[in-house]
């Protein structure tokens, strides 16, 4: 058995040093939300809550870049409650992987500043699913939640 255990514990720690190396490049790379930032200096902080967006475009991009790292959790926690349907997050749990997110392209804001407590984002996300290149489209409505940003729904 000792000869087994060996291997095991290799593979592990070969595994979590490439996770280790995964996370400093993307640290290091262009957030994908499109600021032209790091994704240390851009997105990070909001999906590790270590701050929350002031913006509901800031939101927006956020949002954008979890599903682009399918990030289930902060796309669940930034959707307003009242809004929130049953059973997303096994949902994008499923549908996520097959979603390759390739661009963010914000078209307009209104209102949604720091000052604010509504706002909407208009925006163009360009993906890969199913072997096909599309383009979805959407006028986001966000609205504060307890002084937070928090994604409404897509009828703005």
């Amino acid at each position: 058995m000792e000869e087994n255990e060996a291997p095991r514990e290799e593979e592990s720690q070969q595994e979590e040093n490439n996770q280790e190396r995964v996370l400093r490049i993307r640290l290091r790379t262009e957030c994908p939300c499109g600021t032209g930032k790091p994704y240390v200096d851009c997105c990070r902080d909001y999906h590790t809550g270590k701050r929350a967006p002031e913006t509901a475009e800031q939101l927006m991009r956020s949002r954008y870049t979890a599903y682009f790292f399918r990030l289930a959790d902060y796309l669940v926690g930034t959707q307003h409650p009242d809004t929130r349907p049953r059973g997303i997050r096994e949902e994008l749990e499923q549908t996520m992987p097959d979603m390759m997110w390739r661009s963010l392209k914000i078209l307009s804001t209104s209102k949604g500043q720091k000052a604010d407590n509504k706002g909407k984002v208009e925006f163009v996300a360009t993906l890969h699913h199913e072997g096909k290149l599309l383009q979805h489209h959407e006028k986001s409505r966000f609205k504060k939640l307890k002084g937070k940003w928090k994604y409404l729904d897509a009828k703005g």
